[in-house]
């Protein structure tokens, strides 16, 4: 029973960390993924890898094909819609919440990513600024104080995937969004802070629209 557990906490470990590289855009869509290379770096065997991953085939993150092996799926941009419908309403409500809540520690954790940010947005970074886009956020998740509403933001988190669409042009808005939704918690305005997540939200929506319109008048038809 011990070595089951101690298997089960290889493969846990195992899928924690390879959620985060591909929430950090560590794979890009359609790249193939190293089993092997990937088990030497998180310093495991091929197993707990092996096990992490299929279960990512199942929630629909990763393809196995016969015989090449796994890569990531992309999201869609209506996928990607529709995730940003929901996400906007959960996280204005979760800083609502955490606006109340959190911690002198979590501001300064999140100021502390501010500070990278400044950097990566100012070098248009994109991959840079979405590892720490995702530590922003779940700070956010963390301090807002409802396990329910966490636990749902963060499955949201999970399904959370590579799509193709160039943040480069809202890029600063979306780092002014982060800068100021602290200011909102630094003062404890609620109704500030639930509009500003809600703002940055939506932000991505309209990226994602004028990205499939781009897409429509180039051949005609919607991806």
């Amino acid at each position: 029973m011990v070595k089951k557990l101690a298997r089960l906490t290889l493969k846990k470990q195992a899928e924690k960390a390879l959620r985060e590289m591909i929430a950090s855009y560590r794979f890009t869509p359609g790249k193939w993924i190293n089993v092997e290379s990937l088990a030497k770096e998180l310093a495991v065997s091929r197993t707990p890898v092996w096990q992490a991953l299929k279960d990512f085939e199942k929630e629909g993150l990763v393809t196995h094909e016969h015989g090449k092996g796994i890569r990531m799926v992309q999201m869609t941009l209506e996928m990607a819609w529709d995730l940003y419908t929901v996400r906007g309403v959960l996280e204005g409500l979760a800083a609502s919440l955490a606006s109340r809540k959190i911690t002198p520690g979590a501001l300064r954790r999140m100021e502390s990513i501010l500070n990278k940010q400044a950097k990566t947005v100012q070098q248009r970074d994109l991959m840079e600024y979405s590892k720490s886009d995702f530590d922003f956020h779940a700070i956010l998740y963390e301090s807002c104080g409802n396990w329910l509403l966490k636990e749902q933001l963060e499955n949201i988190k999970r399904r959370s995937r590579p799509f193709v669409c160039d943040l480069t042009p809202i890029l600063k808005a979306l780092y002014q969004d982060h800068k100021d939704v602290v200011e909102a918690f630094r003062v404890k305005d609620a109704a500030a802070a639930k509009k500003i997540m809600k703002t940055h939200n939506k932000r991505m929506q309209d990226q994602i629209e004028l990205t499939l319109k781009s897409r429509e008048d180039q051949d005609g038809t919607r991806i």
